[in-house]
């Protein structure tokens, strides 16, 4: 199954949320093109040697989807709607976004995607 058959099947009839998916795609593919998508239990996940971009769907109303993102950094900022430090005491975090629309995907967002990526590749996340 091909990464575009993998987000028809994971959205299903969900056009908009398809439509921002395919926007989140298109900027990991312009760093990362040797990205795969790969379904893991309820989410896809964008990744190399390991995982840096994961999307789930959540239950949450006006959210099409949620991003989490991992990092070694402590970010503070409104867009992020939840941080979980797997191993506390450690420099190692996972960020979740609320993504409503197109918008949300913006610089600082991608911004993070990149390190999540750079993160990635230490083979740390």
């Amino acid at each position: 199954m091909s990464g575009e058959d993998k987000a028809l099947a994971f959205f299903g009839d969900s056009s908009v949320s398809l439509s921002v998916f395919e926007t989140l795609k298109r900027y990991i593919g312009e760093f990362c093109p040797q990205a795969r998508i790969m379904i893991q239990d309820s989410l896809l996940a964008f990744r190399t040697n390991a995982g840096f971009a994961y999307v789930s769907k959540t239950a949450e109303e006006g959210t099409l989807f949620d991003l989490a993102l991992t990092s070694r950094k402590k970010i503070n900022s409104d867009k992020i709607s939840k941080t979980v430090q797997p191993i506390p005491g450690t420099p190692s975090y996972i960020y979740h976004i609320a993504i409503r629309d197109e918008n949300d995907l913006d610089s600082e967002v991608r911004g993070w995607i990149r390190q999540s990526y750079e993160y990635s590749k230490l083979g740390l996340a």
